[in-house]
């Protein structure tokens, strides 16, 4: 019996529509030549900042949460995902890399049967071969010659942002089964990130000025993209099965194109296209294999 949306899905979807207003947020900061690693480590700060206070605020900060080695291992993995798709999204779209970031949801499909006993079926697999297929035409554009240009690599940084991603969506599954409190979870995972982008902004950033419109992106998207987003994901994924809340998460593709071509005219070219119709329907795929978003998670044990 088929059942309707609930709090939980419902809860992914916001976050999915936030996040991919990010794509367009990133580009416009590094169109106007803000830094890449530096801007990452600053949409954290500004997201851990409200999110902090607000623990202390209900009085719900626990250092044991924040020093739990699972999320310490994740925040590594969040902040290496943002600095490789920054620095990506530097030689690449805001559609691109929306597209490419989401191919993780076969990657999930695959771990979350390794290490959370959730099913794989051939369905799966046909799903991310097709996926795998359609980045290689988005990450090409038909020309197998533009493995030699920036935008190649810039695209292949943000696809493997987008796997890093994968195992960090099952790892944040099996620490929210154990712990309960979903936003101390958050104001550590989001802590965290912010200590490690620390040292990797410190390596590699060699211009931190900001003009006024980078300031503008940093502050909304550190507090609808990184505080909000990540609060409403988190609470979401606690009812949600790994592999089914990467299928609903993929609002955060519909989003992020819709705002790409509405804020800065990116018009795919039909290669790419084709391509981004072929990850979509893998998408379909996995998610029919995996029984679709609307169904109910086991609450765990």
């Amino acid at each position: 019996m088929k059942v309707g949306l609930g709090k939980h899905e419902l809860l992914l979807i916001a976050s999915g529509i936030l996040w991919g207003t990010s794509f367009v947020t990133i580009k416009i900061a590094l169109n106007n030549e803000v830094d890449p690693i530096f801007f990452a480590l600053l949409r954290f700060l500004v997201g851990t900042a409200a999110i902090m206070a607000i623990v202390f605020w209900m009085r719900r900060f626990d250092a044991k949460v924040l020093l739990y080695p699972p999320i310490i291992f994740n925040s590594f993995l969040n902040a290496l995902s943002f600095a490789l798709q920054n620095v990506g999204m530097e030689s690449t779209s805001a559609t691109n890399s929306v597209l490419l970031v989401n191919t993780n949801i076969g990657v999930v499909a695959i771990l979350a049967a390794i290490f959370l006993a959730e099913a794989i079926t051939p369905r799966i697999i046909l799903g991310i071969a097709l996926g795998l297929v359609g980045v290689l035409f988005i990450s090409t554009d038909g020309d197998l010659s533009a493995i030699y240009s920036g935008t190649f690599w810039g695209n292949l940084l943000v696809l493997a942002a987008g796997w890093v991603w994968a195992v960090y969506i099952v790892v944040q599954k099996k620490v929210l089964n154990r712990k309960t409190d979903v936003i101390m979870v958050t104001a550590a995972i989001m802590a965290n990130t912010t200590l490690f982008l620390v040292p990797m902004t410190l390596l590699f950033t060699t211009n931190y000025a900001i003009p006024t419109t980078g300031w503008i992106a940093v502050v909304y998207i550190g507090l609808a993209c990184t505080f909000g987003a990540n609060l409403l994901y988190n609470a979401g994924l606690k009812g949600v099965k790994a592999s089914i809340s990467s299928v609903i998460l993929l609002m955060e593709v519909v989003s992020g194109m819709a705002f790409a071509m509405i804020i800065l005219g990116e018009m795919p070219t039909a290669i790419t296209a084709m391509g981004g119709l072929l990850v979509l329907f893998s998408i379909l795929i996995i998610s029919l294999a995996t029984g679709g978003p609307i169904k109910r998670a086991k609450p765990s044990s």
